[in-house]
């Protein structure tokens, strides 16, 4: 799994059409986006018309690969609540860094992500961190197109 490659600062589309799979589900905080075509029209919609020269500095990313036996929760395992072989999450931390497209601003937040993958693909993404700059970005886009 190529979670490094996800972070480069330009959008491969190509690549998050290989990384993702069909069925993902993903939560953003408490947002969850269902399916790689819903998820991925954010991810263009960030690159390209909330943000640019889009940087992850500070990246830190490693794997975790949970055995069937392994606590999940509510005194469950892991092949209970999932009935895979094994589960396997990847984990990065950094921090987004970019100059909003339309206030002009640099912004600059931690973020945390987590991908579970499936033969090769994520098929569940979480992803935690502060939404006030990309709101605040996303108000201003709209507030721009609708005059």
């Amino acid at each position: 799994m190529k979670v490094r490659k996800y972070f480069a600062p330009s959008l491969d589309l190509s690549f998050v059409n290989g990384f993702y799979a069909k069925d993902l589900t993903v939560f953003i905080n408490d947002l969850k986006i269902e399916g790689k075509e819903n998820y991925l029209k954010r991810l263009q919609m960030i690159h390209n018309e909330l943000f640019k020269d889009i940087k992850m500095k500070n990246l830190h990313v490693h794997t975790n690969y949970f055995s069937p036996e392994a606590l999940a929760s509510d005194g469950k395992t892991m092949g209970e609540v999932n009935s895979e072989k094994q589960t396997i999450w990847s984990n990065a931390w950094g921090t987004f860094t970019g100059i909003g497209r339309v206030s002009g601003k640099k912004v600059s937040f931690r973020m945390h992500m987590d991908f579970r993958t499936k033969d090769g693909q994520v098929i569940e993404m979480l992803s935690y961190y502060d939404p006030a700059h990309m709101n605040a970005e996303i108000e201003l886009f709209k507030k721009a197109q609708s005059k």
